[in-house]
């Protein structure tokens, strides 16, 4: 997606990973500062939505609201040609109720610039969720035998070029229990 987006002045892409080990990275309000962040470091001079954002706060004396964070968000994202918002792994936030509030907020917008593209692990909580705003025909479960041929097929390049597993190449059991073994962890991801 960066790529597609990166020559192409009318398109921006930005996004957020979802990390269990890095609590900066678990929180959706730090998701929408650092959305808000990149949409403006695309920009040539400070979008007006981001200024009225600050001087709302007193010029930077208080921190915004959610509501003020998303508003601009909208605004900004109005302001483009085409923008591509792209969040992964929404299972490792621990804020999820506030992340799926969110996340109805921007499909409610319903703008025909903005692309929003989520991946996470299948839990319940996330597909109840989602399944309120989005539609069937737009989901894509990875986590499926239609993806295990292409897991395989990973595997057995990397098994192949991986330098630091020279040793066990010579023995075709051991190279196979190996994949064996990633194939059965892998369920689909």
């Amino acid at each position: 997606m960066l790529q597609h987006c990166q020559d192409d002045p009318g398109k921006v892409a930005v996004y957020f990973f979802f990390d269990f080990n890095d609590k900066q990275k678990q929180d959706p309000e730090k998701m929408l500062r650092s959305l808000l962040c990149q949409l403006s470091q695309q920009c040539i001079k400070i979008p007006p939505s981001l200024e009225t954002l600050f001087s709302s706060c007193e010029s930077g004396q208080r921190q915004p609201s959610t509501h003020g964070l998303l508003e601009t968000l909208r605004q900004m994202i109005l302001d483009l040609p085409q923008a591509y918002v792209l969040l992964d792994a929404l299972d490792e936030c621990l804020l999820r109720a506030d992340l799926m509030d969110m996340l109805e907020t921007m499909a409610g917008w319903r703008l025909q610039n903005l692309h929003l593209l989520v991946t996470s692990r299948r839990e319940g909580d996330i597909e109840d969720s989602l399944e309120t705003f989005v539609d069937n025909q737009h989901r894509i479960c990875l986590q499926s035998t239609v993806v295990d041929k292409d897991i395989q097929q990973y595997v057995r390049q990397r098994l192949s070029d991986d330098k630091r597993l020279t040793k066990w190449k010579r023995d075709a059991t051991i190279m196979g229990d190996i994949e064996a073994a990633l194939m059965d962890g892998a369920k689909g991801m």
